[in-house]
Protein backbone atom coordinates (compact mmCIF):
# COMPACT_ATOMS: atom_id res chain seq x y z
CA UNK A 1 0.00 0.00 0.00
CA UNK A 2 0.91 3.42 -0.54
CA UNK A 3 1.01 6.17 2.52
CA UNK A 4 -2.41 7.64 1.97
CA UNK A 5 -3.82 3.65 1.79
CA UNK A 6 -1.78 2.60 4.83
CA UNK A 7 -3.17 5.77 6.77
CA UNK A 8 -7.10 5.28 5.56
CA UNK A 9 -6.92 1.25 6.25
CA UNK A 10 -5.43 2.38 9.93
CA UNK A 11 -8.07 5.12 10.43
CA UNK A 12 -10.28 1.64 10.25
CA UNK A 13 -9.08 0.32 13.33
CA UNK A 14 -7.73 -2.98 14.06
CA UNK A 15 -10.10 -5.47 13.22
CA UNK A 16 -10.48 -3.77 9.29
CA UNK A 17 -6.70 -3.98 9.66
CA UNK A 18 -5.68 -7.50 10.25
CA UNK A 19 -8.69 -8.62 7.99
CA UNK A 20 -6.56 -6.85 5.14
CA UNK A 21 -3.48 -8.64 6.58
CA UNK A 22 -4.94 -12.15 7.08
CA UNK A 23 -5.58 -11.78 3.12
CA UNK A 24 -1.99 -10.78 2.32
CA UNK A 25 -1.05 -13.93 4.30
CA UNK A 26 -2.96 -15.97 3.03
CA UNK A 27 -1.94 -15.20 -0.86
CA UNK A 28 1.56 -15.66 1.01
CA UNK A 29 0.89 -19.25 1.22
CA UNK A 30 -0.24 -19.66 -1.97
CA UNK A 31 2.66 -18.57 -3.41
CA UNK A 32 4.92 -20.34 -0.82
CA UNK A 33 2.69 -23.78 -1.87
CA UNK A 34 3.20 -22.76 -5.46
CA UNK A 35 6.83 -22.03 -5.46
CA UNK A 36 6.75 -18.83 -6.79
CA UNK A 37 7.71 -17.27 -3.01
CA UNK A 38 10.76 -15.49 -3.01
CA UNK A 39 11.47 -13.27 0.31
CA UNK A 40 13.17 -10.67 -0.96
CA UNK A 41 12.76 -10.53 -4.89
CA UNK A 42 14.36 -8.90 -7.42
CA UNK A 43 12.98 -5.33 -8.33
CA UNK A 44 13.49 -5.64 -12.12
CA UNK A 45 11.07 -8.92 -12.43
CA UNK A 46 8.37 -6.69 -12.50
CA UNK A 47 5.74 -9.84 -13.59
CA UNK A 48 6.96 -11.65 -10.65
CA UNK A 49 3.85 -12.83 -8.37
CA UNK A 50 6.36 -12.40 -5.15
CA UNK A 51 7.30 -8.58 -5.89
CA UNK A 52 3.47 -8.15 -6.80
CA UNK A 53 2.91 -9.04 -3.17
CA UNK A 54 5.42 -7.77 -1.83
CA UNK A 55 3.76 -4.14 -3.19
CA UNK A 56 0.44 -4.81 -2.04
CA UNK A 57 1.60 -5.69 1.74
CA UNK A 58 4.01 -2.86 2.69
CA UNK A 59 2.73 -0.60 5.02
CA UNK A 60 3.84 3.32 4.22
CA UNK A 61 4.30 5.59 7.00
CA UNK A 62 7.22 7.34 6.71
CA UNK A 63 6.63 11.09 6.90
CA UNK A 64 3.69 11.06 8.80
CA UNK A 65 3.01 13.12 11.87
CA UNK A 66 0.99 11.31 14.63
CA UNK A 67 -0.57 14.14 16.79
CA UNK A 68 -2.45 12.02 19.21
CA UNK A 69 -2.04 8.35 20.89
CA UNK A 70 -0.94 6.20 18.13
CA UNK A 71 -2.26 3.35 18.80
CA UNK A 72 -1.23 0.06 16.88
CA UNK A 73 -1.60 -2.60 19.45
CA UNK A 74 -1.88 -6.32 17.94
CA UNK A 75 -1.82 -5.28 14.53
CA UNK A 76 -0.45 -7.33 12.17
CA UNK A 77 2.00 -5.99 9.25
CA UNK A 78 2.16 -8.83 6.68
CA UNK A 79 5.08 -7.44 5.13
CA UNK A 80 7.42 -4.41 5.36
CA UNK A 81 7.07 -1.11 7.52
CA UNK A 82 8.31 1.51 7.23
CA UNK A 83 8.04 4.45 9.67
CA UNK A 84 11.26 6.42 8.60
CA UNK A 85 11.21 10.26 9.52
CA UNK A 86 7.93 10.06 11.46
CA UNK A 87 6.83 11.78 14.83
CA UNK A 88 5.14 10.57 17.27
CA UNK A 89 3.29 13.59 19.25
CA UNK A 90 1.00 11.66 21.55
CA UNK A 91 2.53 8.42 22.34
CA UNK A 92 3.19 4.82 20.61
CA UNK A 93 1.75 1.76 21.55
CA UNK A 94 3.05 -1.18 19.57
CA UNK A 95 2.30 -3.67 22.57
CA UNK A 96 1.87 -6.92 20.55
CA UNK A 97 2.13 -5.87 17.08
CA UNK A 98 2.89 -8.83 14.65
CA UNK A 99 5.77 -7.95 12.25
CA UNK A 100 6.16 -10.06 9.80
CA UNK A 101 8.58 -8.42 7.27
CA UNK A 102 11.48 -5.82 7.81
CA UNK A 103 10.49 -2.91 9.98
CA UNK A 104 12.32 0.59 9.67
CA UNK A 105 12.01 3.50 12.06
CA UNK A 106 14.93 5.33 11.08
CA UNK A 107 15.06 8.66 12.53
CA UNK A 108 11.44 8.85 13.57
CA UNK A 109 11.01 10.81 16.80
CA UNK A 110 9.01 9.37 19.45
CA UNK A 111 7.70 12.66 22.12
CA UNK A 112 5.85 10.87 24.29
CA UNK A 113 5.99 6.90 26.11
CA UNK A 114 6.70 4.22 22.96
CA UNK A 115 5.31 0.86 24.04
CA UNK A 116 6.29 -2.33 21.76
CA UNK A 117 6.40 -4.98 24.91
CA UNK A 118 5.62 -8.35 23.84
CA UNK A 119 5.62 -7.26 19.97
CA UNK A 120 6.89 -10.14 17.37
CA UNK A 121 9.54 -8.85 15.05
CA UNK A 122 10.02 -11.56 11.95
CA UNK A 123 11.54 -9.87 9.83
CA UNK A 124 15.27 -9.88 8.56
CA UNK A 125 16.20 -6.91 9.38
CA UNK A 126 14.75 -3.89 12.45
CA UNK A 127 16.05 -0.52 12.43
CA UNK A 128 15.33 1.80 15.51
CA UNK A 129 18.00 4.61 14.31
CA UNK A 130 15.90 6.89 16.29
CA UNK A 131 14.79 9.34 19.16
CA UNK A 132 12.98 8.28 21.97
CA UNK A 133 12.33 11.62 24.17
CA UNK A 134 9.79 9.62 26.87
CA UNK A 135 9.80 5.67 27.94
CA UNK A 136 10.79 3.54 25.87
CA UNK A 137 9.22 -0.34 26.28
CA UNK A 138 10.45 -3.23 24.74
CA UNK A 139 9.98 -5.89 27.79
CA UNK A 140 8.91 -9.37 26.66
CA UNK A 141 9.69 -8.42 22.85
CA UNK A 142 10.93 -10.80 20.42
CA UNK A 143 13.34 -10.13 17.54
CA UNK A 144 14.22 -12.85 14.99
CA UNK A 145 16.24 -11.27 12.84
CA UNK A 146 18.91 -8.60 13.17
CA UNK A 147 17.93 -5.94 15.84
CA UNK A 148 19.79 -2.16 14.81
CA UNK A 149 19.80 0.14 17.89
CA UNK A 150 23.15 1.75 16.87
CA UNK A 151 22.90 5.34 17.53
CA UNK A 152 19.40 5.49 18.97
CA UNK A 153 18.79 7.93 21.62
CA UNK A 154 16.57 7.37 24.69
CA UNK A 155 16.17 10.19 26.67
CA UNK A 156 14.01 8.61 29.67
CA UNK A 157 14.03 4.65 30.71
CA UNK A 158 14.75 2.10 28.46
CA UNK A 159 12.87 -1.10 28.89
CA UNK A 160 14.11 -4.57 27.30
CA UNK A 161 13.73 -6.96 30.40
CA UNK A 162 12.91 -10.71 29.01
CA UNK A 163 13.36 -9.47 25.42
CA UNK A 164 14.42 -12.04 23.21
CA UNK A 165 17.20 -11.81 20.39
CA UNK A 166 17.51 -14.67 18.22
CA UNK A 167 19.94 -12.46 15.85
CA UNK A 168 22.48 -10.02 16.29
CA UNK A 169 21.97 -6.65 17.62
CA UNK A 170 23.57 -3.58 17.70
CA UNK A 171 23.67 -0.89 20.60
CA UNK A 172 26.97 0.48 19.51
CA UNK A 173 26.90 4.50 20.14
CA UNK A 174 23.26 4.43 21.52
CA UNK A 175 23.00 7.00 24.37
CA UNK A 176 20.53 5.97 27.42
CA UNK A 177 20.01 9.50 29.28
CA UNK A 178 17.98 7.68 31.59
CA UNK A 179 17.81 3.92 33.43
CA UNK A 180 18.06 1.03 31.46
CA UNK A 181 16.31 -2.74 31.90
CA UNK A 182 18.22 -5.71 30.25
CA UNK A 183 16.93 -7.67 33.07
CA UNK A 184 16.36 -11.48 32.30
CA UNK A 185 16.83 -10.47 28.08
CA UNK A 186 18.33 -13.41 25.94
CA UNK A 187 20.95 -12.18 23.53
CA UNK A 188 21.40 -15.52 21.15
CA UNK A 189 23.33 -13.62 18.63
CA UNK A 190 26.03 -10.89 18.82
CA UNK A 191 25.53 -8.20 20.98
CA UNK A 192 27.25 -5.27 20.50
CA UNK A 193 27.33 -2.63 22.81
CA UNK A 194 30.24 -0.78 21.96
CA UNK A 195 30.60 3.21 22.69
CA UNK A 196 27.06 3.44 24.01
CA UNK A 197 26.96 5.87 26.94
CA UNK A 198 24.50 4.78 29.79
CA UNK A 199 24.34 8.29 32.25
CA UNK A 200 22.23 6.25 34.68
CA UNK A 201 22.07 2.85 36.15
CA UNK A 202 21.76 0.13 34.10
CA UNK A 203 20.89 -3.74 34.81
CA UNK A 204 21.43 -7.13 32.98
CA UNK A 205 21.02 -9.43 36.28
CA UNK A 206 19.85 -12.84 34.63
CA UNK A 207 20.41 -11.41 31.28
CA UNK A 208 22.30 -14.63 29.08
CA UNK A 209 24.48 -14.14 25.92
CA UNK A 210 24.99 -16.84 24.09
CA UNK A 211 26.76 -15.24 21.27
CA UNK A 212 29.63 -13.01 21.18
CA UNK A 213 29.23 -9.93 23.50
CA UNK A 214 30.98 -6.56 23.36
CA UNK A 215 30.60 -3.62 25.64
CA UNK A 216 34.43 -1.90 24.65
CA UNK A 217 34.77 1.59 24.74
CA UNK A 218 31.35 2.33 26.56
CA UNK A 219 30.27 4.26 29.34
CA UNK A 220 28.64 3.38 32.35
CA UNK A 221 28.25 6.79 34.48
CA UNK A 222 25.39 5.51 36.94
CA UNK A 223 25.68 1.79 38.65
CA UNK A 224 25.66 -1.39 36.30
CA UNK A 225 24.63 -4.51 37.55
CA UNK A 226 25.30 -8.33 36.09
CA UNK A 227 24.62 -10.15 38.38
CA UNK A 228 24.23 -13.94 37.70
CA UNK A 229 24.37 -13.29 34.31
CA UNK A 230 25.50 -15.99 31.97
CA UNK A 231 28.11 -16.03 29.07
CA UNK A 232 28.27 -19.01 26.67
CA UNK A 233 29.93 -17.16 23.47
CA UNK A 234 33.13 -17.17 22.67
CA UNK A 235 33.73 -13.58 22.08
CA UNK A 236 35.86 -10.93 24.17
CA UNK A 237 33.39 -9.38 26.63
CA UNK A 238 35.01 -6.60 27.62
CA UNK A 239 38.24 -6.16 25.24
CA UNK A 240 41.51 -4.19 26.64
CA UNK A 241 39.59 -0.63 25.13
CA UNK A 242 38.53 -0.90 28.53
CA UNK A 243 34.64 0.69 29.07
CA UNK A 244 34.22 3.72 31.69
CA UNK A 245 32.77 2.55 34.84
CA UNK A 246 32.02 6.16 37.23
CA UNK A 247 29.53 4.04 39.22
CA UNK A 248 29.33 0.94 41.18
CA UNK A 249 29.51 -2.56 38.89
CA UNK A 250 28.13 -5.54 40.17
CA UNK A 251 29.31 -9.15 39.09
CA UNK A 252 28.15 -11.16 42.16
CA UNK A 253 27.57 -15.13 40.12
CA UNK A 254 28.34 -14.15 36.90
CA UNK A 255 29.44 -17.14 35.30
CA UNK A 256 31.59 -17.31 31.65
CA UNK A 257 31.41 -21.16 29.90
CA UNK A 258 32.87 -19.37 26.82
CA UNK A 259 35.89 -17.48 26.13
CA UNK A 260 34.95 -14.67 26.92
CA UNK A 261 37.24 -11.79 28.50
CA UNK A 262 37.35 -9.73 31.62
CA UNK A 263 39.22 -6.05 31.29
CA UNK A 264 40.84 -4.71 33.92
CA UNK A 265 38.74 -1.99 34.74
CA UNK A 266 36.09 -4.71 35.76
CA UNK A 267 38.38 -6.21 38.32
CA UNK A 268 38.51 -3.27 39.86
CA UNK A 269 35.35 -2.04 40.16
CA UNK A 270 33.82 -5.93 41.24
CA UNK A 271 34.21 -7.09 44.62
CA UNK A 272 33.86 -10.69 46.42
CA UNK A 273 32.81 -13.67 43.98
CA UNK A 274 32.52 -12.07 40.98
CA UNK A 275 35.98 -10.65 41.57
CA UNK A 276 37.53 -13.91 41.86
CA UNK A 277 35.78 -14.81 38.92
CA UNK A 278 37.15 -12.78 36.36
CA UNK A 279 40.81 -13.51 37.95
CA UNK A 280 39.90 -17.23 37.19
CA UNK A 281 39.40 -16.26 33.62
CA UNK A 282 42.29 -14.16 33.28
CA UNK A 283 44.40 -16.93 34.79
Amino acid sequence: MNQEESLALFGRGRPAWNAWAEQRLAERRKLEEAGDWTGNPDPDEQDSAALAWHYAAIADFSGHKFKGMADFSGFVFPGHVLFNNATFSGGARFSEADFKGNVLFVKATFLRDAWFNNAAFSGETLSFKTAFSGEAWFSEAAFKGDALFDKAIFLSEAWFSNAAFSSDVWFSKAAFSGEAWFSEAAFKGGALFGKATFSRDAWFNDAAFSGDAGISEAAFKGDVWFSETVFTGDGIFLDPADPAFSGNAGFGEAASKGDAGFSESVSRAMSGLGQRLARAMRD
